[in-house]
């Protein structure tokens, strides 16, 4: 299975791209602070139309684009989340934003906000001058937390699909996960 057109054009804009429905059947989050607990999460996922991608790969101190997008103190709004997939469901695209935290969870709704401003950035430009339009139906924000061995952890199996569906930058869903973890992804978009 292929990529649609639209998707694989906006796929192909990006340099952090890391997995895709036409080639894999899961997506590994990684967190890479040494200080971190959970260090990975593998949603596993089934072949469609859909791809993921790492915000932080795409930072640094010498953003090319723009100060705008560059990291430090001067513009502290740049911040990015561990992990967005973005998924073509019926021709409406989903955007599932996901960031991993270890023990109790803060700091996300800055990173969730900063991301989410640049996939819409991501969008309109491929709309502006390529012509394709995808329509951002949905968004959804997760927060995976923990990182205690699986032995130690006990947890509802799936979410609620109310609280998933109406989540924002500021409340997001939040789940414990063990270290490491094995999620389904469509557990996260029901």
């Amino acid at each position: 299975m292929a990529l649609t057109a639209a998707l694989q054009q906006l796929h192909d804009s990006l340099s952090c791209c890391t997995f895709n429905g036409a080639q894999h059947s899961h997506v590994l989050i990684k967190e890479t602070s040494a200080e971190a607990k959970l260090k990975s999460v593998t949603l596993a996922a089934s072949a469609g139309d859909w791809f993921s991608f790492d915000p932080d790969k795409g930072r640094g101190k010498f953003a090319q684009m723009s100060p705008l997008l560059a990291t430090g103190s001067t513009h502290d709004h740049h911040r990015a989340c561990d992990c967005v997939i973005l998924i073509n469901r019926d021709g409406l695209l989903t955007a599932l934003y996901v960031d991993l935290k270890s023990g109790n969870p803060s700091g996300y709704s800055g990173q969730f906000k900063s991301t989410r401003q640049f996939v819409r950035y991501a969008l309109g430009l491929l709309e502006e001058f390529h012509g394709s339009k995808i329509t951002l139906a949905e968004e959804r924000f997760v927060v995976l937390y923990g990182g205690k061995p699986a032995l130690l952890q006990k947890t509802t199996t799936v979410p609620k699909l109310k609280k998933i569906g109406k989540t924002q930058p500021d409340n997001p869903h939040k789940r414990e996960v063990p270290q490491p973890a094995r999620l389904y992804l469509k557990e996260l978009l029901t």
